[in-house]
């Protein structure tokens, strides 16, 4: 069965699109809106499971590295909510689902998400590993600048005084580049016919929700 779907990558991207077009709807209306909200973790969980299911060759180093990446990605949030260092002064709301020192298990998720699919998209036009971290850095800070405002509206997360400092993309720079670079330095198998449409499906996702707030 598994192996049925991994023949058929454009089907899988078009069953995701449609799947993120209903949570557009679905977050959209005020009468599903809380629905739609308790279902974000599992969408991760969901989008996550996908990547991995389409990685060519991932073997035991891919899922190890994926843990590093995780680990990391998730205790870096837990100084920033415990310190301000990195992104700012934030706290996390309900919407990420269950905590661990304040901060979301499903935020190591996201990133190990977005920095799979991310360095994946990246891969399609660039070659030169240091210009692949610098355009990857860069493509994750104009994703969460679109991420924050729905973030916020969905009360994943929340920023002191209401306003999201610089400091928060100047550090979603750096930690996707050091997060690119031990993916890369891993050595692991990057090869992924649907990670880099998943990177631009998401956020897609966000720019639509927020034309879509700024409209009503």
């Amino acid at each position: 069965m598994i192996e049925n779907v991994r023949k058929y990558p454009v089907i899988m991207i078009a069953v995701i699109s449609f799947y993120y077009m209903v949570g557009i709807i679905g977050l959209s209306l005020e009468t599903t809106r809380e629905l739609f909200r308790a279902l974000v973790p599992f969408t991760l969980l969901f989008s996550l499971y996908f990547l991995w299911l389409f990685h060519e060759n991932p073997g035991l180093r891919f899922y190890l590295v994926s843990l590093v990446i995780f680990l990391l990605g998730f205790f870096i949030e837990v100084v920033g909510v415990k310190t301000g260092w990195f992104f700012g002064h934030y706290v996390y709301g309900e919407t990420l689902g269950f905590k661990i020192l304040s901060t979301p298990l499903m935020i190591g998720v996201n990133w190990l998400f977005l920095i799979i699919s991310c360095w994946s998209l990246t891969g399609l036009f660039l070659r030169n590993r240091w210009l692949r971290y610098k355009t990857g850095a860069l493509f994750m800070v104009i994703y969460d600048i679109f991420l924050e405002p729905v973030a916020v509206r969905l009360d994943m997360w929340s920023w002191h005084g209401d306003k999201i400092p610089l400091q928060n993309y100047i550090g979603w720079y750096i930690t996707s580049w050091l997060l690119f670079i031990i993916l890369d330095q891993s050595r692991v198998s990057v090869k992924n016919k649907i990670a880099p449409s998943l990177f631009i499906i998401q956020f897609l996702f966000f720019v639509i929700l927020n034309i879509i707030n700024f409209l009503s």
